[in-house]
């Protein structure tokens, strides 16, 4: 389908230059018929004359007039037809010369096509990965149209023609129009950057942080009432092919089902150019929109981040009752910057979509050996602390324990005090009875509860049952708290 339409537009432009070089030639014989019109004249009059013999005289006669008529004819379209052999001979060896083709064919093939048009998808540049896969450097690349693209599904154009920005060309099968060629591509497929940064510490130690950044072309949106919506991936319109040539070398590679993108989103990535006037030799002399969301977006802002941290929050993990490492802090700040930096609609057309960070690395060994060391003596020193502490608690609770023996001795020697200077007989069981039941309001105190004997309460029970119900008074009055 697409070599017949080709062709059929081939045809027409070709029967239109035959058109005017049959209006030419006639008009170089109505040229010579008019300067030989008395010549003419001459040798028609007899033959006018003599009625009878017009039939059979007239023939031969005209067929003769034509023949004398066509070397003047010929001399007459000769400067048309010396022009129409000099104008494409002049404007291929200008084309030559003004685009540096490699020779004058090329350059006359250029003309050609730009005049009649194509009989087939030649030129043809495809466009994949986020570059141009075939076709590169050639005279459709650098000068333009009319050519024919097959443009992947991972990519856009953005196209110009007379130094002007024209359109935005999506996944698709197309031609370029004339002189129109591709400005830039954009690759529409996920980015992943890491950077390292290098930034100072809060207690001043230079070192290096590594940010992985995943971002994409922007394929969000803002409808009639103002709420951010994404783009889904759909189908291009494009040509249809019938030709089986091209059917076959499409289902080998295919341009498969376009990532989502927006126009502008192209756009204003193809445009976001950074150009290093004053150090054309270096390597990033032209830097595109991929490197502006790295550099421009994440560099400073990293640098200041760390800036915040000592060293040794940076490295060690979550602490008991944190929820999250100073690290994971840093990471979702600059994930949050990020967003805000590249929101719907922002001038580089970029959507950031993962953040993570890296290791960190201490760019002077010596300092970080220096580091490592004290902060070795730094947890040696609450260590000896740490113990000095428990020590110092241990000696508490030892004098603590002393004081509540001494405290459980003067009780029972008070309890058992009136007994001793009684005058009535002492006896064994009452005594006994007075020994449980100041064991048994001990136990009830919390300042020596604590340093009884793990099983002096299951003791008492026992003592309790075997002197009956002596020590029943003294149980059922003894403190509910």
């Amino acid at each position: 389908m697409i070599r017949r339409t080709l062709f059929a537009e081939y045809t027409n432009r070709f029967m239109l230059l035959v058109l005017v070089i049959a209006l030419l030639f006639f008009l170089g014989a109505i040229t010579e018929s008019y300067h030989r019109r008395a010549d003419l004249m001459a040798e028609i009059e007899p033959i006018l004359s003599d009625e009878t013999s017009v039939t059979l005289k007239a023939a031969p006669t005209i067929i003769a007039l034509i023949v004398n008529l066509v070397p003047g004819v010929a001399l007459n379209f000769l400067p048309a037809l010396a022009a129409l052999a000099a104008i494409p001979w002049a404007a291929s060896r200008f084309i030559h010369t003004l685009y540096d083709t490699k020779d004058v064919k090329e350059a006359h093939d250029f003309l050609h096509r730009r005049v009649f048009g194509m009989t087939a998808p030649d030129p043809i540049m495809i466009i994949k990965d986020g570059d141009i896969d075939i076709g590169v450097g050639g005279l459709f690349d650098r000068v333009g149209g009319r050519g024919f693209v097959v443009v992947h599904n991972n990519n856009a154009l953005v196209l110009e023609k007379g130094g002007r920005l024209t359109r935005v060309m999506g996944p698709c099968l197309g031609f370029l129009d004339s002189f129109e060629r591709i400005w830039e591509v954009v690759d529409l497929r996920p980015q992943r950057w890491i950077l390292t940064d290098n930034a100072m510490t809060k207690d001043g130690i230079p070192i290096s942080c590594e940010a992985d950044i995943t971002f994409k072309i922007d394929d969000r949106f803002t409808d009639q009432w103002g709420q951010v919506q994404t783009k889904q991936p759909v189908e291009t319109e494009s040509l249809r092919p019938t030709d089986e040539e091209i059917v076959k070398a499409l289902g080998e590679k295919g341009i498969g089902t376009p990532l989502p993108y927006t126009d502008e989103a192209v756009f204003n990535a193809a445009t976001s150019l950074w150009v290093r006037i004053r150090q054309p030799e270096h390597k990033e002399q032209l830097r595109k929109w991929t490197g502006r969301v790295i550099i421009s977006g994440v560099e400073g802002t990293l640098r200041s981040m760390l800036a915040r941290y000592r060293l040794d929050w940076l490295l060690q993990p979550p602490q008991p009752g944190q929820e999250e490492s100073p690290r994971e802090e840093i990471r979702k700040q600059l994930e949050q910057k990020l967003q805000d930096s590249f929101s719907p609609g922002n001038k580089v057309g970029a959507r950031i979509l993962d953040v993570n960070l890296g290791k960190i690395d201490v760019k002077d060994k010596r300092i970080s050996t220096q580091w490592t060391d004290a902060w070795y003596s730094i947890w040696e020193q609450r260590a000896v602390e740490g113990m000095a502490e428990g020590e110092a608690e241990l000696a508490r609770l030892q004098a603590a324990q002393v004081q509540a023996q001494a405290e459980m001795v003067l009780a029972l020697t008070e309890a058992i005090r009136p007994l001793v200077t009684s005058e009535e007989a002492l006896s064994s069981y009452k005594l006994a009875t007075r020994f449980v039941e100041t064991l048994w309001w001990l136990s009830y105190s919390p300042g020596t509860r604590a340093f009884l004997p793990p099983g002096t309460l299951r003791t008492l029970d026992e003592l309790k049952k075997l002197l009956g119900d002596g020590t029943d008074t003294a149980s059922n009055a003894s403190p509910q708290n």
